[in-house]
């Protein structure tokens, strides 16, 4: 379903897959997809692979904070399955680069998804992640080297296949996401963290339990609930995740191979993209007051869907707004506060 732009007026608009592949021959590292396979048509069952990852990512120092089934489309014959990580120590370096936009970023999110050719390991690439919330691309390479190749090697052990590099999603040679057209979602990760709740003279721990009980059933529309928690008490935050289906299946269905025309004969290509989800709520204690902030829903659609195409966003542009304020929506009586929606 890429629909960039028709092959005719940019013909250098190549998949993602082989822009990253010919900028390696050229000697270039800047220059970076939002995921990345580790292992490519594992051997052993589903159900093995996911037993065999939980207990490498513990004995290599990871908190499993969740192990979320994708939503599964019509008709498809495949699965997604995303394990959410957590690592104090990585944590705490990516909290210290940055206080306010950190916790987006400091959770690892593996994908093990089926397709016609068998099970395969993908993960959420931090180079491109820590660019883009970091909002420094050469600050941070050193340390996102690190936790990258630790992350590689843990999944390594645990899992037998072909391994791979090959980078897929789209392509960005900086961490600055500009606007599509002109006018779509773009600008200073920064200026899309937006405090949705602000609760005066509240506690961290008790916004975060009232924010975990007001996303414990699925939303309506999209089904949108709490699936994971994690605090960083040292830094008086709380990290929580909602997903849903049909919003999952939906933006599986929309993204399709993506990029990655190698892809786009397969009957469920979209899965290769489950780990854009869950979607952070962060829920932090600012001197006297507690934030509820998120990121601006159509800017972190780009960030993790971009290579759906603009088309795709142009035909589906209510969506994410949508997402938004069906979680927005459950929260408020909750928490009992007025949705602020102030953009820091």
């Amino acid at each position: 379903m890429r629909n960039h732009y028709p092959k005719y007026v940019f013909p250098l608009f190549l998949a993602c897959w082989v822009l990253v592949g010919a900028n390696s021959i050229l000697g270039s590292e800047k220059e970076y997809c939002g995921y990345e396979y580790v292992i490519r048509k594992a051997q052993g069952t589903y159900e093995q692979i996911t037993v065999d990852l939980e207990a490498a990512a513990a004995k290599s120092g990871w908190k499993v904070v969740a192990v979320v089934d994708a939503g599964v489309m019509k008709d498809c014959p495949s699965r997604a399955r995303v394990f959410v990580l957590y690592d104090s120590l990585y944590a705490r370096d990516i909290m210290d680069a940055n206080r306010n936009t950190g916790p987006f970023a400091v959770l690892d999110r593996i994908n093990l998804f089926q397709d016609e050719e068998g099970n395969h390991v993908s993960i959420v690439n931090p180079h491109s992640i820590n660019r883009t919330i970091l909002m420094d691309d050469q600050k941070y390479e050193a340390m996102t080297v690190a936790h990258l190749q630790a992350l590689r090697t843990m999944i390594t052990s645990a899992v037998k296949g072909e391994e791979s590099r090959k980078q897929y999603g789209e392509m960005r040679d900086r961490g600055y996401i500009g606007k599509t057209m002109g006018i779509i979602a773009g600008g200073k990760f920064e200026d899309k963290v937006e405090d949705v709740f602000v609760i005066p003279g509240g506690n961290w721990k008790d916004v975060a339990d009232k924010v975990e009980e007001g996303l414990s059933k699925p939303g309506k529309e999209w089904g949108t609930h709490v699936v994971y928690r994690a605090e960083m008490p040292g830094f008086e935050t709380a990290l929580l995740g909602a997903t849903g289906t049909p919003m999952d299946t939906k933006s599986f269905d929309i993204v399709g191979e993506g990029g990655d025309d190698s892809r786009d004969q397969l009957s469920c290509p979209g899965f290769a993209h489950a780990a854009a989800y869950p979607i952070e709520i962060v829920v932090t204690q600012e001197t006297t007051d507690v934030q509820v902030r998120m990121v601006h829903a159509m800017f972190r659609m780009k960030m993790y869907f971009e290579d759906a195409g603009n088309w795709a966003f142009m035909k589906h542009m209510g969506m994410p707004g949508s997402i938004a304020d069906e979680i927005e929506s459950a929260l408020a009586p909750m928490l009992k506060a007025k949705n602020v929606k102030t953009v820091r």
